[in-house]
């Protein structure tokens, strides 16, 4: 089989989009083989489907988390593929989620801004003692860790519970640094039954960004990503994440067939 391979990121947190035509009951054993290519070795391995809710495109990620980042590729790598140039909102579908993301694209800056669905919940918890934020999405939780974060076994396990506990494949540790508005994001994946340290992570940041909102600090997160959430009357409304994105090389390989 002959697959189009469309890389994101730096080398070591690389992240594969793959625009060929894969039937939905062939992908967890490509991914793994994907996963698997020591030349690549990705972190995420996410399939360009087509869509089903009135989206331009729709993610599949067997395994994967929700990701706004991936919203971000996903929709940057349509607009390059239809030629897009311009700025243009594109409505992105991810598994999991009742409606497309919508995601506002610059091809030429290199910058998405996703609106994000809303949390779930927005509560607290306590994580290895410490009294935590904790923010719920539809396939991840967060929870906020404030100043340098614990052992890496306990962390693992607290995290590992929390996925249980929440049913949700993921669980993100954010390192936060609330004088500072920074976040060091460190992710928990059942799939993997390990930690993940993470560049950027969207969704940890909206997540800091609801969190601050709902309790009238005017902090929000900053660095390489820009969160923001519009709050009214104790509720949110919106909640977006803006973020630097771009797309790597681009490969066409042949496989055996599965």
């Amino acid at each position: 089989m002959n697959i189009f391979l469309q890389t994101a990121g730096p080398a070591d947190d690389l992240t594969l989009l793959v625009t060929t035509p894969v039937p939905p009951a062939d992908r967890p054993a490509l991914s793994q083989r994907l996963r698997a290519i020591p030349q690549l070795l990705p972190r995420r391995v996410w399939f360009l489907a087509p869509p089903v809710q009135g989206g331009v495109v729709r993610l599949d990620g067997p395994g994967e988390p929700f990701s706004a980042n991936a919203a971000a590729l996903a929709a940057l790598s349509f607009a390059v593929s239809r030629g897009v140039r311009r700025e243009k909102k594109l409505p992105v579908e991810l598994d999991g989620l009742d409606a497309p993301c919508p995601v506002h694209v610059n091809p030429l800056a290199g910058q998405a801004t996703v609106t994000l669905p809303l949390p779930l919940s927005v509560t607290s918890t306590t994580l290895l003692g410490q009294e935590t934020p904790l923010v719920v999405f539809p396939g991840i939780v967060h929870a906020l860790w404030r100043g340098a974060p614990p052992e890496e076994d306990a962390l693992r396990q607290g995290l590992a519970g929390l996925c249980q506990t929440r049913q949700v494949p993921a669980a993100g540790a954010m390192g936060w640094d609330f004088r500072a508005g920074t976040m060091t994001p460190t992710v928990y994946l059942t799939r993997e039954e390990a930690l993940v340290s993470r560049a950027t992570c969207a969704s940890g940041a909206a997540a800091a960004a609801a969190w601050t909102a709902l309790h009238n600090r005017e902090t929000q997160p900053g660095g390489t990503l820009q969160a923001s959430a519009l709050c009214q009357g104790g509720r949110l409304h919106r909640l977006t994440v803006t973020l630097d994105v771009a797309l790597g090389l681009s490969y066409d390989l042949t496989l055996p067939d599965l």
